[in-house]
């Protein structure tokens, strides 16, 4: 494992919803993931599109909206486009990037192999979309 993968390992490891995960977990989710750098004000995930990838914000802020409507701005640790993968279907939501943000993006063909290995990964997915769906009721 080369020294970025070990400090993303050390990254992920320290957000509040992944230190149920056993430090084997999260090695497989940074194996399995990319971690990107977005600029200000960009659109990674878009309503009404099939998902094709989740995300977990590790620096920086996004905005979460439904229409034209900010419904939500989320930081550091913040599990998005989670919801199209274990549905199966169309994004609820884009997020848009408010300021600069780095996150690691999880392409759900890899995530599937990750969860049949790591079921405490799946249980972290399944907690986020369990959040989200309780935001969107209010």
């Amino acid at each position: 494992m080369s020294k970025e993968q070990r400090a993303l390992v050390d990254e992920l490891a320290g957000l509040p919803n992944l230190r149920e995960c056993k430090k084997d977990d999260i090695r497989a989710l940074a194996e399995s993931g990319t971690v990107v750098t977005l600029p200000d004000g960009w659109a990674f995930v878009h309503e009404g599109t099939p998902g094709d990838a989740a995300y977990i914000l590790l620096d920086g802020e996004a905005n979460v909206l439904v229409g034209r409507k900010v419904i939500n701005s989320v930081g550091p640790g913040a599990v998005l486009g989670e919801m199209a993968y274990i549905d199966g279907g169309q994004r609820n939501a884009t997020v848009a990037t408010h300021g600069r943000v780095r996150a690691m993006r999880l392409d759900y063909d890899k995530l599937d192999s990750v969860m049949k290995k790591h079921p405490a990964l799946k249980e972290f997915l399944q907690a986020a979309d369990r959040e989200h769906r309780g935001n969107s009721d209010s």
